[in-house]
């Protein structure tokens, strides 16, 4: 088999996501992504309880926090996000940065999905769905960030 398993796309908040492996695909053991995050987009910074996350970057450059560790990843680099770490990524840049996103276990493609679903006002909807998935927000990273790199939720 060559090429992703599915196109499906989606919008996770205001990234663009496409699913590329499902994880019933692969036993459950891992689902992989591809978002674009546009110039001047912060994704929100968070930790997970549940799942271990890889992102590997395919175009533009992605600025990265992980604990406390911060850089700057290019086509090619790697980016490990444990669970337990609070971890984000940024675009600074001026072109769109693409990257895949590999979770493990593979369930987290539903979060996605169903965050995808929601209103953008419902944050109660967005709470239940961030505790069943062991996601919580990381906010005093959010104006850091911002600030120091010009870039927005």
């Amino acid at each position: 088999m060559s090429g992703p398993i599915t196109d499906q796309e989606i919008l996770v908040g205001t990234l663009p996501t496409t699913f590329r492996v499902l994880a019933d695909h692969v036993g459950g053991a891992f689902s992989i992504v591809e978002q674009t995050v546009a110039p001047g987009v912060l994704v929100w910074p968070h930790v997970h309880t549940d799942h271990d996350q890889v992102a590997i970057v395919i175009s533009g450059e992605l600025g990265v926090r992980v604990g406390d560790r911060e850089w700057t990843a290019g086509p090619g680099d790697i980016a490990v996000r444990p669970r337990h770490i609070p971890h984000t990524v940024w675009n600074a840049g001026s072109e769109p940065a693409r990257f895949l996103e590999i979770s493990a276990p593979g369930d987290f493609e539903e979060y996605f999905q169903r965050f995808s679903e929601l209103d953008a006002d419902d944050t109660a909807g967005r709470s239940g769905l961030q505790a069943a998935f062991g996601v919580s927000g990381v906010p005093h990273w959010v104006e850091e960030l911002s600030t120091r790199y010009a870039v927005e939720l």
